[in-house]
């Protein structure tokens, strides 16, 4: 085993709160849990298992980290601060969206409340997506049990006791109705297969390239593959690569909060999609505010 310690700075009106929730779900504690002013996570390193904790503390994080093989410190140290760096989502450009918010008539007051919110990452696109298909057309409740028992299930262990999210080549080598024992669907069942198998067998990659245009043959591809919709691919873009401008407009909370927000009783999801357009390049760290609103 290799392990390293770390402190990173976070902004003066750095918000944990979302984090915490977001890596909090899981009360079992799986792949992940929180506490009060950190939390810990089990994750791949170099196809090997790893875990960082984080621990906040004024505007400093302190970490964590070890991996359950023999790395070079500084390499390791790298390699999680990256991570966590982005987990954080301490290089999303926020600011650039309150300036336009702020100056809203209609955003201005939810976003004074909620000023320096980031959206918290997935460790992977893979976990992102997996995920994303876990929790469609389901409660929070529902989707989280779901995803604790496939993660315990398929997961590898860390020597911490938090289980690494199952990889595409595990779940390739399994079939439908091995997966289905975790609870899901056949539908579910399938779209996760399906996708296990094409990344494994290199048909297709979640892998980021740097292009203009990145996300939108990404989502272009995604929509390619049967159960995979559109709210599907704007959540896995905003929990997996930090894109700000998925349209989230299928999402009932989201939905129900832009309705409270207009002081509305009822709008459909293209009513919904048509407001939320005028705040591109923006539209999915809306959604995130629009989450947290009280």
């Amino acid at each position: 085993m290799t392990a390293i310690n770390l402190t990173i700075s976070l902004p003066e009106n750095y918000r944990i709160q979302e984090v915490l929730q977001y890596y909090g779900r899981d009360q079992t504690g799986s792949s992940e849990k929180a506490g009060k002013e950190g939390f810990e996570k089990a994750l791949w390193i170099k196809n090997c298992p790893a875990y960082f904790a984080v621990h906040f503390r004024g505007i400093h994080a302190d970490i964590e980290a070890s991996v359950d093989a023999r790395l070079k410190k500084e390499h390791l140290k790298l390699l999680v601060e990256s991570v966590v760096l982005r987990v954080l989502g301490l290089s999303q450009p926020v600011a650039e969206f309150e300036s336009i918010a702020f100056a809203d008539r209609v955003l201005r007051r939810m976003v004074r409340k909620t000023k320096g919110l980031r959206v918290p990452q997935a460790v992977s696109a893979w976990e992102a997506l997996v995920g994303s298909i876990i929790g469609q057309q389901v409660s929070v409740v529902a989707a989280t049990a779901m995803r604790s028992r496939f993660i315990k299930g398929l997961g590898v262990p860390h020597s911490s006791g938090l289980h690494c999210f199952p990889n595409p080549v595990t779940i390739a080598a399994l079939n439908v109705d091995e997966l289905r024992k975790f609870g899901m669907s056949f539908a579910k069942a399938s779209t996760i297969h399906r996708l296990a198998t094409s990344i494994d067998s290199g048909a297709f990659s979640l892998n980021e390239v740097s292009t203009s245009n990145y996300f939108e043959i990404l989502s272009r591809d995604l929509l390619c593959v049967k159960g995979v919709g559109p709210w599907t691919v704007n959540y896995t873009l905003l929990r997996g690569y930090a894109f700000l401008d998925g349209s989230l407009h299928g999402d009932v909370v989201i939905r129900k909060r832009i309705q409270q927000l207009l002081k509305k009783s009822m709008m459909s999801a293209g009513e919904v999609e048509q407001w939320l357009a005028q705040y591109r390049p923006w539209r999915g760290l809306l959604a995130a505010h629009l989450w947290a609103m009280s």
